[in-house]
């Protein structure tokens, strides 16, 4: 039997009690904005850093119909984010290693940080590198957890048995998300001007997938919140939720968002979910009224491909 623990980054959103609860190690990425550092999760907490980054943000007129706040005028006060660096990883995997276990590295998908780089890069700078596993999940946020949870669930014989549990794993989670407004995902450079613009302009309100490499990609763009998480529930009859695992909602702020993804979804949810507000690293880019649902599904999601 492997005996072995969890490390991810903050972006998968494991709240304290998750956290000791699964003992998984947890590193922060750090969050820049108007020249301060945050440790994710540490010096600032999720409520506290949406605070500071979307009001002042409507204070300089970046609304979610106002097209002049589809400029990049404001940049530079937009929050840069910064991965986990190869020496604190290579800290985390000396202390597993001593402790007597595997250390297991999933990380929120390369596409998006370079955190997993940084987790690769770690493993040669100590001596037993060779023993630390290390895994692109391809998705982000709640996925992750998601994937963690399950991948705790069980004991494995071999290293081998966690490595292709992770990639069943990876092939049948699924992340879903509407967007209030686009406006955050341009600013972040996430999308283009006139996309966002004339999305925001007519109420599309995207439904966002992660492809297979965690691309964000719109697989749907009904018009008003309740179109889209009417499409949300419509997809769940494609790629059914497995309640053998766990269920997360997620948003990023206004509750009552969620809520309404959650009532759409009721047809679907024969077994148990939770609730978590999204980590501020991967929220702050999808902007304020945001709602997500990450599950696995019983068999393999088609992930729409993007084009490279």
């Amino acid at each position: 039997m492997v005996k072995f623990k969890v490390i991810t980054d903050s972006t998968a959103g494991l709240t304290k009690k998750e956290i000791e609860d699964l003992d998984v190690t947890v590193l922060p990425l750090t969050l820049s904005y108007d020249g301060k550092d945050y440790r994710d999760g540490i010096d600032i907490n999720t409520d506290d850093f949406y605070d500071l980054v979307f009001k002042s943000q409507e204070k300089k007129g970046l609304k979610r119909f106002d097209f002049l706040g589809l400029s990049k005028r404001d940049s530079k006060e937009f929050p840069k984010t910064s991965m986990v660096s190869p020496g604190v990883f290579a800290e985390a995997y000396e202390k597993i290693l001593a402790e007597g276990y595997t250390p297991v590295v999933l990380t929120i998908t390369s596409v998006l940080s370079g955190t997993y780089q940084s987790a690769v890069v770690a493993k040669d700078m100590i001596d037993d590198g060779d023993k630390v596993i290390v895994v692109d999940s391809c998705t982000a946020l709640g996925s992750v957890k998601v994937m963690i949870k399950a991948l705790l669930m069980e004991e494995y014989e071999t290293k081998e048995d966690i490595i292709n549990k992770i990639d069943y794993l990876k092939k049948h989670v699924n992340y879903l998300a509407v967007m209030d407004t686009l406006v955050y995902l341009y600013k972040g450079g996430r999308m283009g001007r006139f996309s966002s613009m004339f999305a925001n302009f007519l109420h599309f309100k995207p439904i966002m997938q992660l492809d297979y490499r965690g691309v964000i990609t719109p697989v749907e763009k009904p018009r008003g919140l309740k179109h889209a998480f009417k499409g949300i529930n419509d997809l769940l009859d494609k790629d059914p939720i497995d309640f053998n695992y766990p269920v997360e909602f997620g948003y990023s702020t206004q509750i009552e968002n969620v809520q309404g993804l959650i009532e759409s979804c009721k047809p679907h949810l024969k077994g148990e979910y939770t609730l978590c507000q999204i980590s501020p690293v991967i929220g702050a880019y999808v902007g304020p009224g945001a709602s997500a649902l990450f599950y696995i599904s019983t068999h393999e999601v088609d992930k729409k491909l993007t084009k490279e």
